[in-house]
């Protein structure tokens, strides 16, 4: 019999290889369709969701999970394509935030419905797959997800 720990354990590695293979998988599709990767896309979403005057970068960065610099790299990347831009921060004029350009806020919604049915397609197989079966299930049954 296995201990609360060693299903913990069991939980976290699962999640970590779920994590991995989705994110893979999208990575994939975003940058096929989209010429966009995962990363891009995730800023962009929280742009598109976050304050219309913009969000200062370490915001972005941890809204993220990412370092600052990695962020400062997905938001350049955003500008190239006029998809995001930066700005003086109009409380703090030292600072600099970032906002999504209406060309960002459009390639966001055409992106989310794709996204949702590639989470949701990956999830279906990630169901059938020892390594990764008992945290879908566990996340599917979650009673905060939306449906």
């Amino acid at each position: 019999m296995r201990t609360r720990k060693e299903d913990s354990v069991e939980l976290w590695s699962q999640l970590s290889v779920l994590v991995a293979e989705v994110g893979t998988a999208l990575d994939r599709r975003l940058s096929e369709d989209f010429q966009l990767g995962l990363t891009d896309f995730l800023a962009l979403r929280a742009l598109s969701n976050g304050d219309p005057a913009g969000m200062r970068m370490n915001e972005l960065a941890q809204l993220l999970g990412l370092n600052q610099s990695s962020a400062t790299r997905a938001v350049q990347r955003l500008a190239a394509r006029q998809l995001a831009e930066k700005a003086a921060d109009a409380a703090d004029r030292r600072g600099v935030v970032v906002r999504i350009t209406e060309a960002g806020r459009s390639l966001a919604a055409d992106i989310g419905g794709l996204f949702r049915r590639e989470v949701g397609m990956a999830l279906e197989v990630a169901s059938m797959d020892s390594r990764t079966s008992s945290v879908v299930a566990r996340l599917r049954y979650a009673p905060t997800l939306d449906r």
